[in-house]
């Protein structure tokens, strides 16, 4: 198994053993929500279906604010890295013209395109959230404070998409 594989499931197997607590849940649940935004390109949403014990507002609430903090550091991370990575597009064509469309689409569409992107449910947004942070024009287009704003309600909107559909299918979201 890869890194990812093997901190997925070591996340995994930790929200699974405490799910019964909602007190040590919360926080351990943020944290993954957190690495799921910086480093983790796996969907959040299995955190969601655990914890019975913890009302799915609260789950909401706390996956949005750990990808709202994640954005945070990917934000500034991103800034940093904008340089070295138009420097390095300016070798290969292909990649350069790659760069410039999804600086394109920042502009284009900036925190809407970043919230619907975002609130699409088991999607992967560690890419998204680089893409959007990295091709920002040194921290330009878009404003930190309006880019952790969005990841808080798509992240709640995808918590609220997961329960509807659950809801709507009449289907156990816990065992």
């Amino acid at each position: 198994m890869g890194l990812i594989e093997d901190l997925w499931l070591f996340f995994g197997s930790i929200l699974e053993q405490i799910q019964g607590d909602p007190i040590v849940y919360g926080p351990v649940f943020f944290i993954y929500a957190i690495a799921a935004a910086v480093f983790l390109p796996i969907p959040v949403e299995f955190g969601l279906l655990l914890s019975p014990a913890t009302p799915m507002v609260i789950k909401a609430l706390i996956l949005g604010l750990g990808k709202a903090a994640g954005s945070i550091l990917v934000f500034y991370i991103g800034v940093n890295v904008e340089g070295p990575i138009i420097r390095f597009t300016e070798r290969w064509n292909w990649f350069r013209k790659l760069v410039d469309a999804c600086q394109r689409f920042v502009e284009k569409f900036g925190y809407l395109g970043l919230y619907v992107i975002l609130s699409i449910p088991f999607m992967v947004d560690t890419v998204p959230i680089y893409l959007f942070s990295i091709f920002n024009k040194g921290g330009k287009t878009l404003n930190v404070r309006y880019f952790a704003l969005v990841n808080f309600a798509a992240g709640v909107t995808r918590a609220a998409i997961i329960y509807a559909a659950y809801e709507l299918f009449n289907v156990i979201l816990i065992n």
